[in-house]
């Protein structure tokens, strides 16, 4: 009875964990890329930048700052050791945007999240459009202080096999932090386990049918 009782136990636990999926974006927090310390352990990154891996700077906006750990301004990364600032050097607007395309599947829900970061130091309020397939929405941090993120998150339905995701800065003064950025599938079509999953469902129904027929006998 407890053999039967606990390959059950395994079989929902595949069920239940199979299907999740990870980060569909690369790169999300900025950690990989060709940086160059311009000084003050930032990189200037000018429209149609590629040097951050798989993310570029959106066309027709401004620079952005990629900024490492050692920087002198009083911030720092809320994932990893690098972050951007969608003002780069110069107050106000315009600010700079990035964005990245990620496989998608038509009709299916995905979540898009995002530490959004301010500092009362550099001047609020910091602001965020996210957009993505034809959903947009703007984040604003309510928050104070010389360091602080804030999450942000938005769904939005597929409606291609590739979306692209859009951020980019709305309002801000010397400062609007960008940083963790993540696209995970929330339901729908496209939820498929991974082969191991698969073969662990296996392993379990054929055990499960075993211990039926020795019962039976």
């Amino acid at each position: 009875m407890k053999s039967g009782t606990a390959l059950r136990a395994l079989l929902l636990t595949a069920a239940l964990t199979g299907g999740t999926q990870a980060n569909l974006l690369t790169n999300g927090s900025f950690e990989s890329g060709a940086f160059v310390n311009e000084g003050n352990d930032t990189m200037s990154l000018a429209p149609g930048s590629n040097v951050i891996d798989d993310w570029t700077v959106i066309v027709v906006t401004d620079h952005t700052a990629w900024i490492g750990a050692a920087n002198p301004f009083g911030l720092s990364a809320s994932d990893g050791s690098f972050f951007l600032d969608l003002t780069n050097y110069q107050a106000g607007a315009p600010f700079a945007g990035m964005s990245q395309t990620v496989a998608t599947t038509p009709g299916a829900t995905y979540s898009l999240s995002f530490d959004l970061g301010s500092s009362s130091l550099w001047g609020l309020p910091s602001s965020i459009i996210a957009s993505a397939a034809g959903t947009s929405q703007t984040f604003t941090s309510p928050m104070t202080g010389v360091n602080v993120w804030t999450n942000a998150s938005m769904q939005f339905v597929a409606s291609s096999a590739t979306t692209t995701v859009l951020l980019q800065g709305a309002s801000g003064v010397n400062y609007i932090g960008l940083d963790n950025v993540d696209v995970e599938f929330v339901s729908g079509p496209g939820l498929v386990p991974e082969p191991t999953t698969l073969a662990l469902l296996g392993l379990c129904l054929a055990g499960l049918l075993a211990t039926s027929r020795r019962r039976t006998q």
